[in-house]
């Protein structure tokens, strides 16, 4: 009951501008309880600039990820409906209609959320098609249980979902912070790993450049949460890509990453047959030419991919990864709660919300201070985001 009254009244009390509807709060207070039941989640991401064509679904009330003890990447989607009049969402329709959204994210499960009644047998066709259902009742239960007096901490909760529609206001006022945004609560949720990992750290490399003290409020907070969020979803895509290296050796992973890494939305099978082509183009020309034959090899390979130049110390951060995978696996929610709370709220973490994510752990401590380090090591990190990620833990009282 206290985290319901809690999430409640943070909505309630806000200004009018910022007072949620019933829709939009109780989305913010499923996001919340799958996180504290262990997923990484996020609300309310967008589809259209996915796909890049108009949609009548044009956003995911949820999204989670989790990870298997091999760092085995497993994604869920959730919707939610409040609504409880003659013209609300029927459970069975959603149902069908989750199953299709499933299909074309290719999430693994579904979750539905509804103030509908739900019926057993529409329950059981729901589990027969892998999506789940439950009353509003049955998600108040699970959050009593779940989130208790942790709610509205970190990137979740009423208040969270508050402060990114101000963050998003912010942004919309400069055509490059509302690329990241979009970037961010979009695109980014379906890019495989390594190309992921690539655009987030261009994407922080810009952020910590327009990073100073003596930015104005709103804009300050807007660079914190949009520097906080790309390096939460980063360990994500860092972690998955780690579940890469599991059954490899080491020599074969350092050569798969830095293919990975060379490639971009064109895989890299197909740009070595696009460069052998050019080679062969480009060497019948200089032949032409009568070319010294060793420029004519010198050539050779220059149309090919390069990796970045922080390659290397990628494949060693998400080796190190895969080799304490028990500790890795829970990294993206931790990094998630703590730079949240340092970073964009400034206030230290209670020590209920330290305990409960096993932050004080040593090897948390030191899976953090890796992340930190493969920041500085590529130019995308600023003095603030070093300190959150760094500093010793001191619980509020």
């Amino acid at each position: 009951m206290q985290s319901r009254t809690r999430a409640r009244s943070a909505g309630s009390t806000s200004n009018s501008g910022d007072r949620l509807n019933p829709g939009d709060e109780l989305e913010a207070r499923v996001a919340q309880l799958w996180f504290w039941e262990g997923f990484y989640s996020r609300r309310g991401v967008n589809l259209e600039r996915h796909y890049q064509e108009p949609l009548t679904i044009t956003d995911v009330d949820l999204f989670a990820f989790d990870f298997s003890p091999q760092l085995a990447l497993t994604k869920y989607i959730g919707e939610v409906k409040s609504g409880t009049g003659k013209s609300a969402a029927k459970p069975l329709d959603r149902i069908i209609w989750l199953r299709g959204l499933k299909e074309l994210i290719g999430a693994d499960a579904a979750e539905l959320t509804i103030a509908s009644r739900v019926s057993d047998k529409v329950r059981s066709l729901g589990r027969s098609l892998g999506v789940s259902a439950q009353h509003v009742q049955d998600f108040e239960r699970r959050e009593s249980d779940a989130v208790g007096p942790l709610a509205d901490l970190g990137a979740h909760g009423v208040s969270s979902f508050v402060l990114e529609k101000k963050v998003q206001a912010t942004c919309k006022r400069q055509e490059d912070l509302e690329r990241a945004f979009w970037f961010l609560r979009g695109e980014v949720f379906f890019l495989e790993p390594f190309l992921a990992i690539k655009q987030l750290v261009e994407l922080l490399r810009r952020v910590s450049q327009l990073w100073t003290p003596r930015m104005q409020d709103d804009e300050s907070q807007a660079v914190r949460w949009l520097a906080a969020e790309a390096v939460s979803l980063l360990t994500l895509n860092l972690v998955a890509a780690a579940g890469t290296a599991v059954t490899l050796s080491r020599e074969s992973w350092d050569a798969l990453a830095a293919e990975r890494m060379a490639e971009g939305a064109v895989p890299m099978h197909q740009m070595r047959r696009l460069s052998d082509s050019i080679d062969k183009f480009v060497a019948g020309i200089l032949t032409t030419a009568k070319v010294a034959p060793e420029i004519r090899t010198d050539v050779i390979g220059a149309f090919l991919p390069e990796p970045p130049d922080y390659t290397d110390s990628l494949a060693e951060t998400c080796w190190r990864m895969k080799s304490d995978a028990p500790v890795a696996r829970a990294l993206p929610r931790q990094m998630d709660l703590l730079l949240f709370e340092r970073l964009v709220l400034q206030r230290d973490l209670s020590t209920s919300a330290i305990s409960r994510m096993g932050l004080d752990r040593e090897g948390a401590v030191r899976m953090r201070r890796l992340v930190a380090a493969f920041l500085r090591g590529c130019e995308a990190s600023f003095d603030e985001l070093e300190m959150a990620l760094t500093k010793t833990d001191k619980p509020a009282s």
